[in-house]
């Protein structure tokens, strides 16, 4: 079996990596309808729900395939490999053998008389001390390294006249990075250009990388199914066991190389992830350039928070309830309408107005309150959003004692009587504001007595509303209200 440059210990080291994921994916999960469902049924990579993750590798290849097609674009499939200082053997005869020629090899160099291991000498002028460089070490000339060089080399190229002349939309590509059997990575691209500017792209590739460091193909009958022989090669069979890992993968996971890019022709593979499968990343394309599809961004996180289309919402971030777990030295100041809000999670409260002079591990941090509204004012540090997380109900156990009919519930023996029905003693579950249609969300928002309801709660719900532009108002800010003696600015009582 080939070992990629994988040394035992990066083997053993990748294998224990796998095996963890794997325990904690398959032992931690979810609790859905009184089952633990395994994040591992959530998660698609080589080596946990391959097929899944083939099944989407090959989804992409084709939908670039099928778009150039459209297009009517012509195939380039591109080969790439690195120079000869980045390969630790070279081939002779039919095996493989050290080469003298790579940079990232071990070596001694002598320089007054002083030995330096990995060293050369860049500046040499007598009577002055010499100016040495100790950057050409091993780790530079590792795998990882050798994808971003290539990475670098295909920047080259499409910085190129050739490239950059035709437009966007009559270009794309998909590409697969695979290693020699020395561990140094190499690239297969098939890219998609038109017919007359495929000859310009020949000779830009032939100047910039000449023979051996290219192989250009440009009468490739199958893009796809080429390119695919070259993706499958690098992936297990693990139909049958699923602990039959070879040490190629263990290249890719140990190395933290990604096997498969395409270009940007699509939305991001984020948004087609978070929509199960809904659309195809071309209808999924057109949907969002025509604005059926809209995204929007969360500015504070950089996350999706919900997508929603012609018929309504299609996808929504979850909520969370609860403080977000930080680092003791970590603080966040934020400006709400000229009231200074910083929050110290060691101390675990919130100082309106407070100034952090002085913050030393292990100590009390010193606090400024000169430019506050309020120096005693001190408020409990709270979640940004309403507790929506109850506790599962528990459903009703039928006991017959002494042939009387009980129902326990909720840790409790409660006899039903003949005239009681039993969604009398049950606690009736109830949506929240999020959970609930236009019409039942706008109807519960008009039946909340303001005098009586938590004031919190009013606020996320109206903020929902606002959301779906059922109410044409600024959104309450929840910061500002974690006391009942706050009122909403958006409110007149």
């Amino acid at each position: 079996m080939e070992n990629y440059g994988l040394s035992k210990y990066q083997i053993k080291s990748a294998i224990n990596k796998v095996n963890f994921n794997k325990e904690f994916m398959l032992n931690n999960g979810v609790h859905i309808d009184d089952k633990i469902v395994p994040f591992a049924d959530f998660v698609a990579n080589s080596y946990t729900n391959a097929d899944r993750y083939i099944a989407e590798l090959q989804h992409r290849a084709w939908s670039v395939y099928e778009y150039a097609k459209e297009k009517c674009l012509s195939n380039v499939f591109i080969t790439l490999t690195l120079p000869s200082h980045w390969h630790p053997k070279k081939k002779f005869k039919k095996r493989l053998i050290t080469n003298k020629k790579f940079s990232g090899r071990k070596y001694i160099a002598t320089i007054n008389k002083i030995k330096f291991l990995n060293c050369h000498v860049t500046q040499r002028i007598p009577l002055v001390e010499p100016l040495l460089d100790f950057t050409n070490t091993i780790d530079k000339y590792n795998p990882r390294n050798a994808s971003k060089e290539l990475s670098k080399m295909l920047k080259e190229l499409f910085n190129e006249r050739s490239y950059r002349s035709i437009d966007k939309d009559d270009r794309c590509y998909f590409r697969v990075t695979e290693p020699h059997k020395d561990g140094t990575p190499h690239v297969h691209m098939s890219l998609f250009v038109p017919a007359d500017k495929v000859q310009f792209i020949v000779n830009s590739v032939n100047r910039l990388f000449p023979a051996p460091l290219s192989k250009i193909e440009t009468e490739v009958k199958s893009p796809v199914k080429y390119l695919m022989k070259y993706v499958l090669k690098t992936l297990d069979d693990l139909r049958e066991d699923t602990s039959k890992i070879t040490n190629l993968s263990l290249w890719y996971l140990y190395h933290g190389i990604s096997r498969f890019y395409t270009s940007r022709t699509f939305v991001a593979l984020e948004v087609y992830r978070k929509l199960n499968g809904m659309y195809t990343l071309r209808d999924l394309t057109k949907s969002y350039n025509s604005e059926d599809v809209n995204v929007y961004i969360d500015t504070t996180t950089q996350k999706i928070s919900k997508i929603d289309n012609q018929y309504g919402t299609i996808y929504t971030q979850k909520p969370v309830n609860w403080s977000q777990k930080l680092d003791d030295s970590y603080r966040i100041s934020t400006r709400i309408k000229f009231k200074i809000i910083t929050k110290i999670k060691k101390e675990k409260y919130t100082f309106i107005n407070a100034k952090v002079i002085q913050n030393i591990p292990f100590l009390i941090p010193i606090l400024d309150f000169e430019s506050g509204i309020d120096k005693n004012t001190v408020i409990q540090l709270d979640s940004g959003f309403e507790s929506i997380y109850k506790d599962k109900i528990q459903k009703p156990i039928d006991v017959i004692i002494d042939g009387e009919e009980f129902i326990l519930y909720h840790h409790q023996l409660k006899r039903l009587d003949e005239n009681q029905k039993l969604s009398d003693i049950l606690i009736k579950s109830k949506k929240q504001p999020y959970q609930m249609n236009d019409l039942h969300l706008y109807e519960y928002y008009q039946n909340l007595d303001i005098e009586t309801c938590d004031l919190k709660h009013y606020a996320v719900t109206k903020n929902v509303l606002i959301d779906r532009r059922i109410i044409d108002e600024p959104k309450i800010n929840l910061a500002l209200y974690q006391d009942d003696f706050f009122k909403f600015e958006s409110e007149v009582f």
